[in-house]
């Protein structure tokens, strides 16, 4: 795992970086520069073009992934594999452009009532479709080349500054609401040359075939693959993704609050993406070498790891967000659906808890049964926004969020155990869920002991944080960990 731990290492530390960069932009200016409706309107463009944009390149991720092992040879460029991507992206950018523009009065007749301002901008998602699939296969080729700390410091970090500079920008009447939303979609075409850029820098390409490679892995193979792999990735992001689109029926005020909150319960599954973006890799050449030794000890290493700091972020968002919010000075209504981020924090543990399966699953040769419990999780999803919204609001969103990540991994760990009888959690996970249930619940109940929010941030945060490290430690759940930051202290 030494390419996997190098990469997830720098990935998790831009990640977090942009986290940051993100709560600031979030928390203090977002809210603040940004009306509720205005900054609904960006989320839902955002949602809804990375949700379409998943079915745009027809899969081409997931084929680049699984099958990039079979051409790679810098050498001979890849065998030409560059071209047979760019050839299948635009066939699919074209068929996706069509529909919705032959779509677009059904679509847009669901907001047009409560949703006004999303339907005038409509149109953007065309072009903001095109750039954000991009945008996906591009990093997917990166990560296949394990070059994958550039395109996470684009998106993690330099998008946000960006994001962060037009908000101002509008705020003070110097660009006005369409230039913003021109400039939001523009930030993330930048980030595509750049990418591109970066690509022809450490790597050759071509985009003339190597025909006796692709009769070995036919064309019409990896697109099959692709398309089944596209389905799942679909619908793997639209369970994440449903719930603010279907509440953007009702109101784009409530979008605004509920992303927000979304935003800072994926600081628990900042670790998980790090792992994800090299990890998928190492999983897909493992199956190509049908090593399933190293892909079970991936699994294992994986679910340890991201159970023990995805429970300490989970705890710490339970016990500070409240103070974050009244820090930030965010509108009443952020503050009065506060506990829509302890929900929706649920999920996000029960994601990253469950480490690498979905690139065990996926990059497996079950990955059309995969598929089908996937499509048919994401059905139940849907019903329950269906159910739930109308009943409960945001929170019937939150809940459906829940229930929808408690059902995609329970399914993916019986699939995997099921087929390869990889089982990874030991009696030390049980340990650290309850000390994970013991601190949650420490927090909550800790009395407040000022009417300050940085002082109650400050003491909450640091007890809870206290007795879960040191618990960690005396029950010897992770001594590699305390091992390693010992020899880095204390070397000579």
């Amino acid at each position: 795992m030494g390419v996997i731990k190098r990469q997830g290492i720098k990935n998790t530390i831009i990640t977090s970086i942009g986290i940051i960069i993100g709560v600031v932009n979030v928390i203090f200016i977002q809210p603040k520069y940004l009306s509720e409706e205005e900054l609904g309107l960006t989320r839902l463009l955002y949602e809804f073009s990375y949700l379409i944009g998943l079915a745009v390149p027809l899969g081409l991720p997931n084929i680049i992934v699984k099958y990039f092992p079979f051409f790679r040879d810098k050498e001979k460029k890849h065998n030409g594999f560059a071209g047979y991507v760019l050839l299948i992206f635009f066939i699919g950018f074209a068929i996706s452009a069509a529909l919705l523009l032959l779509f677009k009065p059904t679509i847009t007749s669901f907001y047009a009532k409560d949703a006004s301002l999303f339907v005038s901008y409509f149109i953007f998602i065309i072009p903001f479709t095109f750039i954000v699939s991009a945008i996906t296969i591009t990093t997917a080729y990166c990560q296949a080349l394990f070059k994958s700390t550039i395109p996470s410091f684009l998106n993690d970090i330099c998008l946000r500054l960006g994001t962060v500079l037009i908000t101002i920008l509008y705020f003070n009447k110097i660009i006005s609401l369409d230039q913003y939303v021109y400039c939001f979609i523009g930030l993330y075409a930048l980030e595509l040359l750049i990418i591109i850029g970066y690509i022809l820098l450490v790597d050759k390409i071509s985009f003339k075939p190597n025909k006796v490679i692709f009769q070995q892995h036919s064309s019409r193979q990896m697109l099959r693959f692709g398309l089944l792999l596209c389905l799942a990735s679909f619908a793997s992001i639209a369970l994440r993704k449903v719930d603010a689109i279907f509440l953007g029926t009702t109101d784009l005020k409530l979008v605004a609050v509920y992303t927000t909150a979304i935003f800072i319960a994926s600081f628990i599954e900042v670790p998980l993406g790090a792992l994800e973006r090299i990890s998928h890799t190492k999983i897909a050449d493992n199956f190509a070498k049908n090593n399933l030794v190293e892909i079970e000890k991936i699994y294992k290493d994986s679910v340890k790891y991201l159970l023990l700091v995805g429970g300490f972020l989970f705890i710490g968002i339970n016990t500070c967000t409240k103070y974050v919010y009244e820090i930030g000075q965010l509108p009443q209504s952020y503050l009065n659906c506060i506990d829509v981020v302890y929900i929706v924090s649920l999920g996000a543990l029960v994601n990253t808890c469950t480490g690498i399966n979905s690139a065990i699953m996926f990059y497996s040769k079950h990955y059309v049964l995969g598929t089908v419990l996937l499509v048919i999780t994401l059905i139940i999803t849907i019903l329950l926004n269906i159910f739930l919204i109308p009943l409960f609001g945001i929170y019937g969103a939150a809940i459906a969020s829940v229930a929808a990540s408690l059902i995609y991994n329970l399914v993916k760990f019986i699939f995997i155990y099921r087929k390869f009888k990889f089982q990874p959690y030991t009696s030390r996970s049980f340990l650290i869920f309850l000390i994970i249930v013991t601190c949650t619940v420490v927090g909550y109940f800790f009395p407040e002991i000022s009417n300050n929010s940085f002082v109650n941030l400050f003491v909450k945060g640091s007890v809870v944080a206290t007795i879960y490290i040191a618990a960690t430690y005396y029950l010897k759940l992770a001594p590699e960990i305390f091992n390693a930051i010992k020899l880095r202290v204390f070397k000579k």
